[in-house]
């Protein structure tokens, strides 16, 4: 099977999407606008020198003409407002989406103006797409409403990578606990709202530490929350790993730590859990899916103060039976639900038959853009 997967060709969740694809058995080409030029299984097809945004409007023809030329059997458009309305313009068919955010336009909060325009976006992708992937059952309301059937909704997490992600020998210990968060620096992920409570932590575990993994516009910006509170001695920026890296680091770290208030289903969340790392993570119908709050993590409230954050990060180091317990029942939720290579072998299963159910359907002279879907 022949994949054109269109993503940010830098996103380590494509990369490994892509990986998994290949591992199976399926050739797969990566096509982003971000790309600053072709490399090795990545084409790049917009222009990086605009805004984003603007290539998912002015790539059309350049996507069209990969499409004539690489004759792939299935198009994924990753992330449906952007790359998922890319690839509804082209008209190619079988057309797959996958939601990664469970307000799908990904903004909590957008102008009105910046509103509509995202929900256009999202509800033509969404009526072109053949299949779409939701990550988690909570993100099936929101794509409902922008016009998803879901006898189209193929409700199932791409998983991670377990050979990489096992679990560690690792001890809990409550006086001197490693802390981490291994999301990317951009605002939306308030980084600095656990840098400030950590700052307050120290006060009663001068031993504790904090890894922030990760890159993006947000670092300098935490580098001198770090230096202005006097911390910076005890928060590590390792920067951007490779997920070999990350899993050696998650092994190395007791609390995972994440304050976000809206999202689909984390993969970083996953790996952290695969590794026997105890979450602390916003209550949300994402986090729920997975955390019983105080059986297999701790489920914060979005609007908690920083002191009252940092108190949480308290209890949780002090109490490492509670880590302990947790610690197992994660690992066995990981092997039995988000076992990468048996979910993706589901992914191309569903391919297959929608490639399938296409040819039957196309016309004979639609050998590119066959079976358009109005």
């Amino acid at each position: 099977m022949k994949i054109l997967l269109c993503a940010d060709d830098r996103s380590a969740n494509t990369l490994a999407w892509a990986k998994g694809f290949r591992e199976l058995g399926a050739e797969v080409l990566v096509a982003s606008v971000r790309a600053g030029k072709n490399a090795d299984g990545v084409i790049s097809i917009g222009n990086p020198r605009i805004p984003a945004r603007l290539n998912f409007l002015l790539s059309t023809r350049r996507l069209r003409n990969l499409i004539g030329s690489y004759k792939p059997d299935i198009l994924i458009g990753y992330r449906i407002t952007s790359y998922g309305y890319l690839c509804s313009c082209t008209g190619f068919h079988p057309l797959v989406l996958a939601a990664q955010n469970e307000q799908i336009t990904y903004l909590p909060k957008p102008s009105l103006l910046r509103k509509t325009i995202l929900e256009f976006f999202a509800g033509k992708a969404i009526r072109k797409a053949d299949l779409i992937h939701a990550w988690g059952e909570n993100m099936l309301g929101r794509l409902k409403e922008l016009g998803a059937d879901e006898k189209d909704i193929l409700v199932l997490h791409r998983g991670i990578d377990l050979s990489l992600f096992a679990p560690s020998f690792r001890k809990p210990e409550a006086k001197n606990p490693v802390f981490i968060s291994s999301r990317s620096l951009f605002p939306e992920y308030k980084i600095n709202r656990i840098v400030e409570a950590f700052s307050l932590l120290l006060g009663k575990i001068p031993d504790a530490h904090l890894k922030i993994i990760g890159e993006g516009p947000e670092k300098n910006n935490l580098l001198h929350l770090t230096n202005t509170l006097g911390i910076s001695e005890k928060v590590e920026f390792p920067g951007r790993l490779s997920p070999l890296e990350v899993a050696a680091t998650l092994k190395n770290s007791d609390i995972y730590v994440s304050v976000i208030e809206s999202e689909g289903v984390s993969s970083s969340l996953l790996e952290a859990c695969a590794c026997g790392v105890y979450p602390l993570v916003t209550d949300m119908p994402a986090s729920r899916m997975l955390i019983e709050n105080g059986r297999n993590g701790t489920l914060i409230n979005a609007e908690t103060t920083i002191s009252d954050l940092a108190d949480t990060m308290v209890e949780t180091a002090e109490n490492a039976d509670m880590r302990r317990t947790a610690a197992k029942i994660n690992i066995g939720i990981m092997n039995d639900k988000f076992d990468f290579r048996k979910n993706i072998g589901r992914f191309l299963d569903a391919y297959g038959n929608i490639a399938t159910l296409n040819i039957q359907h196309s016309l004979p002279d639609k050998k590119i853009f066959p079976g358009r879907k109005n």
